[in-house]
């Protein structure tokens, strides 16, 4: 057998417990199968992952059609997640609109929102943060915003961005956060999680964050 690390010959080195052939390199030093039974080392499952997170599949339901365990699922999920750089927040746009949206974790009674930043012209997710609606989590998405130099800001009528953002960079009125209002029922349509009336919620903050990550960046 030929190795696949190498592509050296590899030679017997007895049977796994459940039967199959084991072989070993002499050149790496390591130990392996000609195919293997467990159906996560099959490539494109990686690839798979990210279109069924971002198509209202849920963890057992991708466990279930890609033949794997949950764990395994959860396991892949956040290390995509964390193998996404945020995109820096482009330069020479006239505007970004920002919104926050409720959910939950492991219970009703323990709300989170999601806040986060869309580019009106491009509709392109710049920055997000997971958290209370407090001035706190607010401040640091509308930070980074102003620090971007971006010329306008629109929200809602929500009283704690008058005290964020400077009054000629912040824009309130009416119709003016359409694109983000719109994308909102995307994020709830499109992320099983986020879904209103669903029995599939987020049970932990940092899957709650890398569901959001691969839906907002993965393959920009």
């Amino acid at each position: 057998m030929e190795c696949k690390f190498c592509s050296s010959n590899c030679q017997k080195a007895g049977r796994q417990k459940n039967g199959p052939q084991k072989f070993y390199c002499v050149h790496c030093k390591k130990y392996q199968q000609k195919e293997y039974q467990y159906c996560a080392y099959k490539p494109g499952i990686n690839t798979m992952i990210p279109k069924l997170v971002c198509n209202s599949v849920g963890i057992n339901s991708m466990a279930r059609i890609l033949q794997i365990a949950a764990n395994t699922v959860s396991k892949r999920i956040r290390a995509i997640a964390a193998s996404i750089m945020k995109p820096c927040i482009p330069l020479g746009r006239k505007s970004f609109e920002m919104d926050e949206l409720r959910t939950y974790i492991r219970n009703k009674e323990n709300q989170y929102w999601v806040a986060y930043a869309l580019c009106s012209d491009t509709k392109q997710v710049v920055d997000f943060i997971v958290g209370k609606r407090s001035k706190r989590t607010l401040r640091i998405v509308v930070n980074n915003l102003l620090l971007s130099g971006v010329p306008t800001i629109k929200t809602d009528r929500l009283n704690i961005y008058r005290s964020l953002i400077p009054k000629d960079r912040h824009v309130s009125a009416a119709y003016n956060i359409n694109h983000i209002e719109r994308n909102n029922l995307n994020l709830r349509t499109h992320l099983k999680r986020l879904g209103r009336r669903t029995i599939c919620y987020s049970k932990s903050f940092n899957m709650l964050c890398a569901c959001l990550k691969i839906y907002f960046w993965y393959g920009a």
